[in-house]
């Protein structure tokens, strides 16, 4: 018999795990969006090497990453668990919400009075002054993981962002309206796996951190162990 010819590149299944970063340590409890020094906490550390143990059987090609702090720990401390360890990419397109600027450095509790524009965002992104639209976010999460595809075609990757700019996507490729932005929540460390075949989207499922770790777990034939996701004001950290 005769060798089998190859696929063609629109019938290739790829697979990108696109995760937000990591837990923060954030002891004042405030809005970080753009801001630097805000480096993952020991729990954040944690969640990194439990997304490194998923996807050490997954033969990760590439991570692109977030250009802010928190992003780039969560990539580094997942290449390190990975073998070999995969190149950590800088892509701006993942990059946090633009109305992250607006909001940074203000504490949870004062946002709602202290940034009116929040109440706006909340119900529609995009409207007000220094706010992006969900579709521009998702447009630019995609634009990294198409590069990924053509890249890494056949292979797996993986795209480090922050919530907002997953939550585009995941609302966009579902096709819901701009509120529900934050009706669907990435939790940090959390992830969604999306299977595409050619460059088109086939499947998508969401796991959390604590679902990461109980499948760690039942590899290992162990019980997982996290640290519950603390509550949250309304306001998201992104």
């Amino acid at each position: 018999m005769g060798e089998v010819p190859p696929s063609p590149p629109d019938q290739v299944v790829t697979r990108c795990y696109l995760a937000r970063h990591c837990d923060v340590a954030n002891p004042e409890g405030v809005l970080y969006g753009h801001l630097p020094n805000f480096p993952l906490s020991e729990k954040g550390h944690g969640q990194a090497r439990a997304l490194g143990h998923f996807l050490a059987p997954a033969n990760i090609a590439a991570i692109y990453s977030s250009p802010l702090q928190r992003a780039q720990e969560t990539s580094s401390l997942l290449a390190q668990e990975l073998a070999p360890a995969p190149p950590v990419l800088e892509r701006p397109g993942l990059v946090e919400a633009e109305f992250g600027r607006y909001l940074q450095g203000t504490r949870y509790r004062d946002v709602i009075w202290r940034k009116p524009r929040w109440w706006v965002h909340m119900v529609w992104p995009g409207l007000v002054p220094g706010d992006e639209a969900m579709g521009k976010m998702a447009r630019r999460v995609e634009s990294v993981i198409l590069e990924g595809i053509r890249d890494h075609r056949g292979g797996a990757f993986v795209c480090i962002s922050h919530g907002d700019p997953i939550q585009a996507f995941w609302a966009t490729s579902d096709g819901r309206w701009p509120w529900a932005l934050h009706r669907l929540q990435c939790a940090k460390g959390g992830l969604l796996q999306l299977k595409y075949r050619g460059d088109t989207l086939i499947e998508k499922t969401y796991l959390s951190p604590q679902e990461l770790a109980e499948t760690v777990a039942s590899r290992r034939g162990t019980h997982a162990s996290t640290v519950p996701e603390a509550a949250q004001p309304s306001p998201p950290a992104h």
